[in-house]
């Protein structure tokens, strides 16, 4: 008996043999399968069966918002709401919403608590600062609000028992697997930070920025998880305690307050600014208890309101005790274009074991009507002559980087003299890529500095017809016409020397040509 031929076609005979596949697998498979993937891939699996439809749902994903990327603030706020009703698992939550001026809006904001709380999350962050610098006063829910955000046949049971809010609140677990807390013009009380540190066991970075009800911290063992720490520009905060074994990292910067390492991780990292910072610069002996264990450090030695600071102090360079354990530098300064840069050399001096150092440089640049001599008041370190600075013959340092690097005379006398007294530097690192910048139509100096997220500048000339804001970009935007347009407008003095990136780069060439080949220029 012959066999019957298969007539049917090859895409019958495809369904037919079809296999079983990534079908059998269960539920909690695919999920996992699902969250290794985008979020945006993982939605278009929906369309693949009906058991496939909501099954993305499940899968634990990192939640990201902006403002800026939805039209309206209603909207936004509908947007969230609705994605965080559709997903049951979120690792993360990280909200940025800018400017929140009215109150109405603090109750969509603490409904964002709540679902960051009721989900578990493990990464939370909220981000309320706007680019004016408007505080919006915003106070993070108390232990009250958070309570009753269990239903209360649950919580209140638990509280009659533990007879206090944080132990019922620490009870319920609520924050429990949390381990990134950063809060961004957010108002925090003590007790609601001290509930973070003492009932989340696996946190690991916690981060309090502009928070005007932070008053008094301890960030105090046991801490057996958290690595790094900041707290900045907390106007009034009035003491911090730290003593945490196994933190690596420690950010502040703010006003000058007693800072006590108890217990650091030996080595760890600093970065500092503000007020605090000049006290490290100028008063280094009270900070040798815990200076010599840094491995890194950062000063920010520039305050946001630069412009109404009035620093005048005239010391010379103070000896500065000896950091045996650092191996990074890095200064982020305010100067004027041509003052020394001398005076930080003793701090490499000081840094016997330095591998990399680093200089970012922001440029004040006086107005036509506004004198020169206003704006060395307002630079906070002082002027070194060459015949002041200190020689010293360091033997580890091998790489430098400059930041906003604008080609003048005191860039150039600064370099000399560190490549004179550090013979070992094998790499210089250069970068041009600066602009001017002014962020008020009324402001009497500009900001010569780094170009950030590739955005053009924020230049404001004389007439306001020529502005460029800064999110706006021209379609035709040709930089030599603009860079005319400021001269003839915006620095209309005769001599005066506006700076470009083009004298910039061939500041830095010229300056390449005087050392020997063995060091290596990257000018960028």
């Amino acid at each position: 008996m012959e066999a019957d031929l298969d007539t049917r076609t090859p895409r019958k005979r495809q369904r037919t043999h079809k296999g079983t596949g990534i079908e059998e697998l269960p539920d909690d498979v695919i999920v996992d399968i699902l969250s290794r993937m985008s979020i945006k891939d993982a939605v278009r699996t929906s369309v693949l069966s009906s058991r496939w439809k909501y099954l993305w749902m499940s899968m634990s994903v990192t939640l990201e918002f902006h403002d800026k990327d939805i039209a309206t603030r209603k909207k936004f706020r509908a947007f969230v709401k609705h994605v965080l009703e559709l997903y049951s698992r979120v690792d993360g939550l990280v909200i940025h919403f800018s400017n929140t001026r009215k109150k109405t809006e603090s109750t969509a904001i603490d409904e964002w608590v709540y679902s960051a709380m009721l989900k578990q999350v493990k990464r939370f962050e909220l981000d309320l600062s706007a680019d004016c610098g408007f505080h919006c006063s915003y106070e993070f829910p108390s232990f009250v609000k958070l309570l009753t955000q269990f239903h209360r046949e649950k919580y209140r049971p638990i509280l009659r028992k533990f007879g206090s809010m944080r132990s019922s609140l620490r009870y319920l677990n609520g924050f429990g697997s949390l381990r990134t807390l950063r809060l961004v013009d957010v108002d925090i009380q003590d007790e609601m930070v001290q509930y973070f540190l003492d009932s989340c066991p696996c946190i690991e970075q916690l981060c309090i920025r502009a928070s005007d009800a932070t008053k008094h911290l301890r960030v105090v063992d046991p801490l057996p998880n958290l690595k790094e720490l900041e707290i900045s520009d907390c106007c009034n905060l009035e003491s911090l305690e730290i003593s945490a074994t196994n933190l690596a990292s420690c950010t502040y910067q703010g006003r000058e307050i007693s800072l006590p390492f108890k217990k650091t991780q030996d080595p760890f990292e600093l970065t500092i600014g503000g007020v605090f910072c000049k006290s490290f610069i100028y008063e280094p002996n009270k900070h040798s208890s815990y200076s010599a264990q840094l491995v890194k450090l950062v000063l920010n030695l520039q305050t946001e309101d630069v412009q109404r600071e009035s620093i005048k102090r005239t010391i010379a360079p103070p000896e500065f005790h000896q950091f045996g354990a650092l191996k990074q530098l890095e200064l982020n300064i305010v100067s004027k274009v041509g003052r020394s840069l001398l005076f930080f050399t003793s701090l490499i001096d000081a840094s016997p074991h330095l591998h990399e150092f680093k200089l970012k440089i922001d440029y004040l640049v006086s107005r036509p009507w506004y004198l020169d001599y206003e704006i060395k008041s307002m630079i906070p370190f002082p002027e070194v002559t060459p015949e002041e600075a200190k020689r010293f013959h360091h033997r580890n340092l091998k790489v430098v980087k400059m930041v906003g690097y604008c080609g003048c005379l005191s860039e150039e006398s600064f370099l000399v003299h560190l490549l004179k007294n550090s013979p070992s530097v094998e790499t210089i690192f250069i970068d041009t890529d600066c602009d001017y910048y002014s962020d008020h139509w009324d402001n009497f100096v500009v900001m010569y500095r780094l170009r950030q997220d590739g955005k053009y500048p924020m230049i404001k000339p004389a007439t306001r017809e020529a502005t460029l804001m800064d999110n706006e970009v021209s379609t035709q935007f040709d930089s030599r016409k603009c860079e005319e347009t400021v001269k003839s407008r915006h620095y209309s003095m005769g001599d005066k020397k506006l700076w470009t990136q083009f004298d910039a780069r061939s500041h830095a060439r010229k300056l390449r040509s005087r050392f020997p080949s063995p060091i290596k220029f990257v000018i960028t």
